[in-house]
């Protein structure tokens, strides 16, 4: 059954800081539907979990959900995983956290919150989890001035990433070549289609080749073929994976398709691009 195991919990006016280890069923369905926005961090994140969610104005795409999420007041989330223990850290605030022209009616800025990608309030929420467990001197005031700080900068990411950014002029948001990118690095193999990645964005495959020329000046090939090239440069310089090995995550049948691919991207082979980073480091 899942269950909160004992924790610390840091309240000031403005701010509830709850540092708790939740004990997940394996694997692990549930649902949530809290009164407040909540901001929550995972120490461990949960590889594999997904979510989705579900407000007046319907259900949204499902997600991967990731290491900081916020979960919107009166609106339901689901999500499933491996389950198992994992460490979190919770934020609520009083009135409350996401920015008044956050649209909790719009499913795409919805799916948005499953994965918050900003530096400031990870670190923020990260100062927040470690003074609620050894609480300092003045520790209101900073709790305090740290949520005053994650407000702002929430404000600023949803609102410059969110999918009216570039809505208007037909072009993608950082959040979607994000989300694109992530999707290319994470993939190991061939068989990655168009079609694919136009579903991340829930969109047509025609529609998002348009666009993602109109926004980078690319072509959709050309973007994942540069990512899966600076995928095989971190994989020949950072690890000791055989050639066949590495050409077989890149989605090439076989090692000699690979290091000619490479070769002609490049000017030189895996073999010695992987020699000269050797020596380098």
């Amino acid at each position: 059954m899942e269950r909160t195991l004992p924790g610390v919990e840091l309240r000031t006016k403005q701010a509830r800081i709850h540092v708790y280890t939740y004990r997940y069923d394996t694997p692990s369905h549930q649902s949530r539907s809290p009164q407040e926005d909540v901001l929550a961090l995972f120490v461990d994140q949960a590889r594999g979990a997904r979510g989705l969610f579900r407000s007046d104005a319907g259900t949204s795409r499902l997600f991967p959900l990731g290491g900081l999420m916020i979960v919107p007041a009166r609106v339901s989330i689901e999500a499933s995983g491996p389950g198992g223990d994992r460490r979190l850290a919770s934020c609520t605030m009083v009135p409350g956290i996401l920015p008044a022209e956050f649209d909790r009616g719009d499913l795409a800025h919805l799916a948005m919150c499953g994965d918050i990608r900003d530096p400031h309030v990870r670190a923020a929420m990260q100062r927040m989890a470690q003074e609620a467990v050894r609480p300092g001197f003045g520790h209101d005031v900073l709790i305090d001035s740290l949520a005053m700080g994650i407000k702002i900068d929430l404000a600023r990411y949803l609102m410059r990433t969110g999918p009216r950014e570039a809505a208007h002029v037909g072009m993608l948001a950082q959040w979607q070549l994000r989300r694109l990118e992530d999707h290319v690095q994470s993939v190991e193999g061939g068989g990655l289609r168009i079609a694919d990645l136009a579903a991340l964005l829930e969109m047509s495959p025609g529609h998002l080749v348009r666009t993602f020329r109109k926004t980078t000046g690319r072509t959709v090939h050309q973007f994942v073929e540069e990512a899966r090239l600076a995928r095989a440069r971190v994989l020949l310089s950072e690890t000791d994976l055989p050639l066949k090995r590495i050409a077989a995550q890149l989605g090439f049948a076989t090692p000699s398709s690979f290091s000619l691919a490479f070769r002609r991207a490049t000017g030189v082979t895996p073999g010695r691009f992987r020699g000269e980073e050797s020596a380098i480091n």
